[in-house]
């Protein structure tokens, strides 16, 4: 038995990227941990990458990088190729994507699925299928778990623990030996075990348990603030006794979804082509119309960014449907709405965030494209931390995360190369102006 392991991203692709972490760091760490494991259980590895780079990539050739992967399963005769990823755009939870149903992949993915979703104690999202180059292009059986979302900040805390990515390779290398038909053998550990451990508890449930006392009472100060709990506290294991306890602050100031906006162009440009390089470039239609409705356009950039994960669509709403804030998609793989272009899908976002908003009509030379205006309660979200269980359910820092990324794009300082560019393009339009042009 021969399984090909493949640590998502790498290189050039960092993959996602949330709280200070890097998809390409999380996956390759989580396989090098799995390889023994399953070596130790008889199984053979073939590991696509053991470092940043897979042999054989393609500097900046996304498609020739995974080929290369793909031919190591091949070329290696692997019964299995599994594809370990963590999952971006503000969700939560665990899956594993398949090309279709009803074949070995699909009994791969519901044996590994339960192990993954035990470990994580996080929701069970589910086998999915996904046209994947290296679930499509493989000649054996192929899965590809997603496992937590980086950008949402209980699973990045679960994910930022080695502990738990020691956990969560177990997890995975159980249920490979299950999909075989191997009684699973714990390696003997050469870690020793912390003997106290710190239980985070939100809204009187815990969400994980961390070895560092301050990191614990970090996550619950974080799941606090951004709205994500109303109140926490940190448990030792050792003798069940509550070391920190916090609660909401009922008298933390708002953010107002209309008014001016000061955030640049640039800033947001630079930002959401950091995070993928292939980004349209839509952020122009954000201020053109964001202005015209009075609406801070910057945040709704970053809501957008939050919606389709920097644009690179990894939920039910694709691309073409040019949906930017997931307008529609209501759940049970319904897809939402669709748009005739890039800018309908921007100033039929901006309209929804209007209607929410403020109860005065648009203005007269907007036409109204957003197809649920009406179905929203006028004027009940002035503020973008109003939308918690609104736009998004349940939503729990919803708002708050919005606010967050738009705090990551303002500290954005755009490059002298690119000031004097835009420099020379205002001197061009004065010169263009006296000149009759």
């Amino acid at each position: 038995m021969k399984v090909c392991i493949d640590p998502g991203h790498g290189g050039y692709d960092p993959g996602g990227i949330g709280n200070g972490l890097k998809e390409k760091d999380l996956t390759l760490d989580v396989c090098l941990k799995l390889k023994p494991l399953l070596e130790f259980n008889g199984i053979s590895v073939i590991l696509t990458r053991d470092g940043d780079y897979a042999p054989g990539h393609y500097e900046n050739d996304q498609k020739g990088d995974l080929g290369a992967r793909v031919n190591s399963a091949e070329l290696g005769k692997a019964d299995l190729f599994v594809g370990v990823h963590t999952n971006a755009g503000g969700g939560t939870g665990v899956e594993v994507l398949v090309i279709s149903t009803g074949g070995r992949a699909e009994i791969a993915a519901n044996k590994v699925l339960p192990y993954l979703v035990q470990v994580g104690g996080w929701a069970n999202r589910g086998v999915k299928t996904q046209n994947v180059m290296v679930l499509r292009e493989t000649s054996m059986p192929a899965i590809l778990t997603e496992n937590g979302f980086i950008d949402t900040a209980t699973d990045a805390a679960k994910l930022k623990e080695p502990n738990f990515r020691q956990a969560l390779a177990i997890a995975h290398a159980k249920g490979i030996c299950d999909y075989f038909g191997i009684l699973y053998k714990e390696a003997i550990s050469t870690q020793p075990t912390p003997s106290v451990m710190y239980r985070v508890i939100l809204d009187g449930k815990q969400t994980m348990a961390l070895s560092s006392q301050e990191s614990a009472i970090t996550e619950v100060k974080k799941a606090v603030d951004s709205g994500q709990a109303s109140g926490g506290g940190v448990q030792r294991t050792t003798d069940n006794i509550n070391v920190f306890e916090y609660a909401a602050n009922s008298n933390v100031s708002k953010t107002p979804i209309m008014g001016e906006e000061t955030i640049t162009i640039e800033q947001c440009r630079q930002f959401l082509l950091k995070n993928n390089s292939n980004a349209p470039d839509i952020i122009p239609f954000y201020k053109k119309n964001g202005e015209i409705l009075g609406i801070r356009w910057g945040y709704a950039v970053a809501q957008m960014i939050r919606e389709t994960g920097y644009l690179r669509y990894t939920g039910v709403v694709k691309a073409d449907q040019n949906n930017f804030a997931g307008i529609g998609a209501v759940g049970n793989g319904v897809q939402g709405a669709s748009f005739s272009s890039q800018e309908e899908g921007v100033l039929a976002h901006l309209e929804h965030l209007f209607a929410y908003a403020t109860t005065q009509p648009l203005p007269a030379e907007v036409q109204k494209v957003d197809p649920r205006f009406d179905l929203v309660e006028r004027g009940s979200c002035p503020n973008w931390e109003d939308l918690n269980g609104r736009w998004a359910v349940p939503g729990n820092g919803y708002g708050q995360d919005v606010v967050r990324i738009y705090g990551e794009m303002a500290k954005e300082t755009i490059s002298d190369s690119e000031e004097t560019s835009i420099l020379r393009k205002i001197s061009q339009i004065i010169s263009n102006y006296f000149y009759g042009k």
